[in-house]
C-alpha cells in the first residue's frame, strides 16, 4: 500500500470513530477528532460540518456554529440549513442573512449551476456553429449577431468565474471597523461585531471588499471567517 493510500486510510477510520462517537453522544471526543482531521481532508463533506454545527450549539458557539452551517450550506445549499442560520441570526440579532434578491439568485446559481451552465454552453455552441457555417457559405452575418454572441459568452465566463468571486465571511471578533478603502487609515464607515455575516466580492491585499447593508466596503480579512 502506498503512503498517500495508507494516510487517506487513516483519516478515514479516524472520522469513523469520530461518527461512532457522534452518535453515542460523546461530542467532546467526537468534536477533537473531527478538527483534527478536518485540515487535513481535501474535500469534507457537508454532513460533516453539520456535525460540527451540531456540536457547536450544543456547547452553545453561536459563532462556530454559524460558521460551520455556513459551511455546509456552500457546498449543499438547502432550505433547513438557510432556516436554521436565520433561526439563529434572529436569536443573537445579526445581519447579513437575509435572503436578498441578490443573495435569492445566487443561492438559485448554486442549486442548479451545473445544468444552468452545460445548457448554456450547448446553447452557446450551437450559436458559434451557426456563425461558422453561415461565414463558411459566405452568407451575411448581421453585426448584431455576432455582438449577441459575444454578449452570451462573456455571460456564461461570469457565471463559470462566480463561484470564485462571491463568498461570505463570518465576523469573528467585536468591534470590527469597515472602511471605504482598503487601508488602515482609511475612513471608518461602521463597527460591526461578531457573528455577522459580510458578502465578499474580492481581495485586495489583505483586505476583504464586502457588501454591507449594500455598500461596498472593506474589512482586514484577519477579522473574518472566509467560507469557501
Amino acid at each position: 500500500m502506498s503512503p498517500q493510500l495508507s494516510k487517506s486510510q487513516k483519516y478515514v477510520n479516524s472520522l469513523k470513530k469520530a461518527d461512532s462517537l457522534f452518535l453515542h453522544q460523546n461530542f467532546n471526543a467526537a468534536e477533537q477528532i473531527y478538527e483534527e482531521n478536518l485540515s487535513k481532508i481535501r474535500f469534507p463533506s457537508s454532513k460533516l460540518y453539520l456535525k460540527l454545527a451540531f456540536i457547536k450549539e450544543q456547547k452553545r458557539d453561536f459563532l462556530n456554529t454559524l460558521y460551520y452551517l455556513n459551511k455546509s450550506y456552500e457546498l449543499k445549499p438547502n432550505d433547513k440549513i438557510l432556516s436554521k442560520l436565520n433561526e439563529i441570526a434572529t436569536q443573537n440579532d445579526l445581519k447579513g442573512y437575509e435572503l436578498d434578491d441578490f443573495n435569492f439568485l445566487v443561492l438559485l446559481y448554486k442549486q442548479y449551476s451545473g445544468f444552468l451552465v452545460a445548457i448554456m454552453l450547448v446553447l452557446g455552441i450551437y450559436i458559434f456553429s451557426v456563425l461558422v457555417f453561415k461565414q463558411y457559405k459566405k452568407h451575411y452575418i448581421p453585426l448584431s449577431q455576432k455582438i449577441f454572441l459575444l454578449v452570451y459568452l462573456i455571460g456564461v465566463s461570469i457565471l463559470l468565474n462566480l463561484p470564485d468571486r462571491y463568498h461570505q465571511a463570518i465576523v469573528n471578533t467585536d468591534s470590527v471597523i469597515l472602511r471605504d478603502a482598503p487601508s488602515s487609515g482609511a475612513h471608518a464607515i461602521e463597527t460591526i461585531d461578531k457573528g455577522n455575516r459580510l458578502s465578499v466580492l474580492g481581495t485586495t491585499d489583505i483586505w476583504h471588499r464586502v457588501v454591507w447593508h449594500g455598500k461596498l466596503m472593506y474589512v482586514k480579512e484577519s477579522d473574518v471567517w472566509l467560507v469557501e
